[in-house]
């Protein structure tokens, strides 16, 4: 399937690609982060103190959630080059207008506009309220 090309303005070309830059540095950064982890400890390296153990578990456990929020980021920055790829980056994924560049460049891999985010997130209150 072709893609159809959108044209956008020089400065707007020129900053998706000071972002592209940007998104392929985090990306690198944080797959030198996610190569440089450890496996969890064996049980012959654990500690033999219930305290111990407890801090290890948290520890653990926070580990965890880092390598859980590392993947994520990793996919979001994935997605956002594989729009500036299929040029529909930039672009509202709601309301189809242009998200500002201030938006992106505070958040490369934003997917919604100002307003929008403010809607599904006003959205999101008012359900776990229910």
């Amino acid at each position: 399937m072709a893609v159809a090309h959108v044209v956008r303005p020089r400065s707007r070309h020129q900053a998706f690609r000071s972002i592209r830059r940007q998104l392929l540095q985090d990306q690198r950064i944080l797959l030198r982060q996610a190569a440089s982890w450890r496996p969890p400890e064996t049980e012959a390296e654990l500690p033999a103190d219930v305290l111990d153990i407890a801090t290890c578990d948290r520890d653990l456990a926070l580990g965890d959630l880092m390598r859980q929020r590392t993947y994520a980021k990793l996919q979001q920055i994935t997605r956002a080059l594989n729009r500036l790829d299929h040029a529909s980056y930039g672009m509202c994924h709601l309301c189809r207008t242009d998200i500002p560049l201030p938006r992106l460049r505070a958040q490369p891999d934003a997917t919604l506009c100002v307003d929008c985010k403010a809607e599904c997130e006003h959205r999101a209150m008012l359900r776990k309220q229910v």
